[in-house]
């Protein structure tokens, strides 16, 4: 970057870098509950009582003027009470709720979460002027047992409130002759299955075991088997041999953000070869917001002039990325608030996702 900026400017785009560490200390507090004090809350009368009895068992004073400033932009405290039939009324929820199986290392069952046991429903929710991130966090006044694919202790796809609600836009999308990257429990296959205007579907599934539990346990629910065509390969390499035209490419082939970047990063490439295809990717606006810290954390070095030669070496994926990055925007001049701005929008970010690798 040549960063070039006058006092107003270089003040105006440190807010933006203040938005970030609130972003990341909102995440914090989210890991630290799922990770330690997911159990701690018995019930809450309504809404405003569960956020006080969730901030309590993390020792946060909702006074304390940190959280205040956390709060107002990543709307911490605002957490929904869901309901849980909207979920179970699911048609394919409904198909596989009861179904146990084990295949090798992989083991269908059924899990819980407890009554007012709090979770992520959602994908992340970005405020498009100050790049604030929310996490639509909520609860059930009712224990809630959904189906999961678990791999030695590691859920690796489940039906539960998040995957519903981050497949809407995918399922809605998909249409003509379509690519699936990512077997899973099926909850995207089926749906999409369905769709009239959807006619064939390939599905790429690396792992051989989990291809073999669904068909054995899953695919005689699904009333559209014609459609499908289900490929053990590896989704990278499918991409790089396929001479099939696809309308849409649909790519769920990670388990989170922290996995699930640099095989995004190592796909999106792929959307200048097949020019004519729509592409979507699951958890899409959480990877870009991780995608967007990176490019913050490479302009702050640069405000505090870091070397080049620093950026030759990487320890792990996040430092690859950032190197990347660093080079990819090495003549990109920010000479203004805006120039920042509009490097960090969602489009701008995905069209530099194409070209780091």
């Amino acid at each position: 970057m040549k960063i070039n900026l006058n006092k107003e400017e270089y003040s105006r785009c440190a807010e933006i870098l203040d938005v970030k560490e609130q972003n990341i200390v909102s995440a914090e507090i989210y890991i630290e509950y799922l990770n330690n004090h997911y159990n701690d809350i018995d019930f809450a009368k309504d809404e405003k009582s569960y956020c006080k009895e969730f901030l309590n068992c993390l020792e946060i004073d909702e006074n304390d003027n940190e959280f205040k400033t956390v709060n107002k932009d990543t709307k911490i405290s605002k957490i929904e009470k869901l309901d849980p039939s909207k979920y179970k009324n699911d048609e394919y929820y409904n198909l596989i709720v009861n179904t146990k199986a084990k295949d090798k290392d992989w083991t269908l069952t059924n899990l819980c979460y407890r009554a007012y046991e709090g979770f992520v429903y959602n994908e992340l929710e970005i405020d498009d002027k100050t790049f604030a991130e929310h996490t639509p966090f909520g609860y059930f006044d009712k224990d809630f047992t959904y189906p999961a694919l678990i791999q030695n202790g590691q859920i690796w796809m489940s039906i539960i409130p998040h995957e519903i609600e981050t497949m809407k836009e995918p399922i809605k999308n998909a249409h003509g002759r379509v690519l699936v990257l990512g077997l899973g429990l099926g909850y995207y296959l089926y749906r999409i299955s369905k769709k009239e205007d959807v006619k064939e579907i390939d599905v790429i599934e690396l792992d051989q075991n989990v291809i073999d539990l669904f068909k054995k346990h899953l695919f005689n629910k699904f009333t559209n088997r014609n459609k499908i065509n289900i490929i053990h390969e590896d989704a990278l390499k499918y991409l790089s041999n396929n001479k099939k035209h696809y309308d849409y490419v649909f790519a769920d082939i990670w388990h989170n953000v922290g996995d699930g970047e640099m095989l995004y990063l190592k796909i999106k490439p792929f959307e200048k070869i097949y020019e004519t295809t729509q592409f979507d990717y699951w958890i899409e606006t959480s990877i870009l917001a991780m995608l967007r810290r990176q490019t913050l954390t490479v302009y702050q070095e640069q405000i505090d002039g870091l070397k080049e030669e620093e950026y030759l070496k990487a320890r792990n994926d996040n430092d690859e990325i950032i190197n990347r990055i660093y080079f990819y925007l090495k003549s990109t001049e920010i000479n203004s608030f805006d120039a920042l701005h509009n490097l960090l929008t969602e489009s701008s970010l995905k069209e530099m996702a194409k070209h780091l690798f």
